[in-house]
C-alpha cells in the first residue's frame, strides 16, 4: 500500500507571513493616527476588523511553517485531509463518484483554490441540513460534494493533484 503525503508549501505560508506582519505591525505603529471613534466611527471598526483578520493570518501563517505533519494523505483506500486548526477528515476511496476543481477569481487573480470532492452517498448528518436540501435543488453534484481540499498552501499543483486522484478511482473501480 503506497501512501503519499503533501505538506505545507513553505513559500506561500511565507509571503502569508510577511504581508501578515506587515500590516499588523504597521497598524501597532499607526493606531493612535488611524483610529478614532470619535471623529470616524466606521473607519475605526472596519481598521480593527482588517487588524483582527491579517493577526488570525499570521497565527496562520506561523502555524503552516511549523507544520511537520502532511496536510493531505492519499492511500489506496482513502483520502485523510489534515487541517491545521480542526480535526482530520477520512473518506474512503470507494465513497467517491468524482473530482471537480473551484476556483474563485477577484479582479483577475486566483484568491482560491479547492479540489471538491463528490460522494456517491454523503454522510446522514449532512443530508439532513437545510444546507444540502438548497444546494440538491441547485446542483446534485455540488450537494453532494461534502468535503474538498484547499490546494492553495499545498507543496504540489492543483491540476497534478488532480491527476493522482482520479488515478486512485479508476484503481478502485
Amino acid at each position: 500500500m503506497k501512501e503519499l503525503n503533501f505538506y505545507t508549501n513553505k513559500l506561500s505560508s511565507f509571503l502569508l507571513f510577511l504581508i501578515s506582519s506587515i500590516f499588523v505591525i504597521g497598524t501597532i505603529f499607526l493606531c493612535d493616527k488611524m483610529i478614532d471613534f470619535e471623529e470616524n466611527p466606521f473607519k475605526s471598526v472596519i481598521l480593527i476588523l482588517g487588524f483582527l483578520l491579517f493577526t488570525f493570518g499570521l497565527v496562520l501563517s506561523i502555524l503552516l511553517l511549523t507544520r511537520r505533519k502532511p496536510l493531505l494523505t492519499i492511500t489506496d483506500n482513502q483520502i485523510i485531509i489534515h487541517s491545521v486548526l480542526t480535526s482530520s477528515k477520512t473518506i474512503e476511496i470507494e465513497n467517491i463518484k468524482s473530482f471537480f476543481i473551484v476556483n474563485n477569481y477577484h479582479r483577475g487573480i486566483k484568491t482560491n483554490r479547492q479540489i471538491f470532492i463528490e460522494l456517491k452517498k454523503p454522510t446522514e448528518n449532512y443530508t439532513n441540513m437545510w444546507f444540502y436540501k438548497f444546494l440538491s435543488k441547485i446542483s446534485k453534484p455540488l450537494a453532494n460534494s461534502q468535503y474538498s481540499i484547499q490546494t492553495d498552501f499545498l507543496n504540489i499543483k492543483q491540476q497534478k493533484l488532480l491527476e493522482i486522484l482520479n488515478g486512485k478511482i479508476k484503481n478502485v473501480v
